[in-house]
């Protein structure tokens, strides 16, 4: 008989989930226990593209609009981005970094490296490659996804989501 502990281990989403308390644990204690995982991937997407809107940022980095928008007030009110209007639309803000953020992200960018060699150190370079493919897979499928899932009439009382059918997915 197998112990709930074993059978959650084939569970994908009790997985994912731990795999997150791993990379959150490691993020904390390698990266920065001041700038999150997600604030990180803020700083990041605006090096890379400079003066974009608070939307278009959350769909660079795959958050959700309420979430994009706390993630920008606090890296705002900690001085490492700004707002400032769209010179070609006045109703629209655009994001930059500040000098500050800019040197907080250059700074974070190497340990950022360093700590997913670390979280993918168990696995081969071949396995490494494969868990990036597979999990690019999922993160992928994500849009098509919620598209069928929106089409589903809304779940009857004590059901969840789908009308009581059995996910694939365990």
């Amino acid at each position: 008989m197998s112990t709930s502990h074993e059978d959650l281990r084939r569970h994908p989403g009790h997985l994912i989930r731990r795999a997150q308390q791993v990379h959150y644990w490691l993020w904390n204690a390698e990266v920065s226990a001041e700038v999150t995982s997600p604030q990180f991937a803020v700083l990041y997407a605006l090096r890379a593209e400079k003066n974009i809107d608070q939307k278009t940022l959350g769909e660079r980095v795959s958050l959700d609009r309420s979430t994009t928008a706390e993630v920008v007030a606090r890296l705002a009110s900690r001085g490492l981005l700004q707002r400032f209007r769209d010179p070609r639309d006045a109703r629209r803000n655009l994001l930059r970094l500040t000098a500050l953020g800019l040197r907080t992200s250059e700074s974070l960018i190497p340990r950022a490296a360093r700590m997913n060699r670390l979280l993918v150190s168990v696995l081969s370079e071949c396995e490494q490659t494969e868990l990036l493919r597979m999990l690019n897979l999922v993160v992928d499928a994500d849009e098509s996804l919620r598209k069928e899932r929106s089409s589903l009439p809304p779940p009857l009382a004590g059901e969840g989501r789908g009308g009581g059918r059995v996910s694939k997915a365990g």
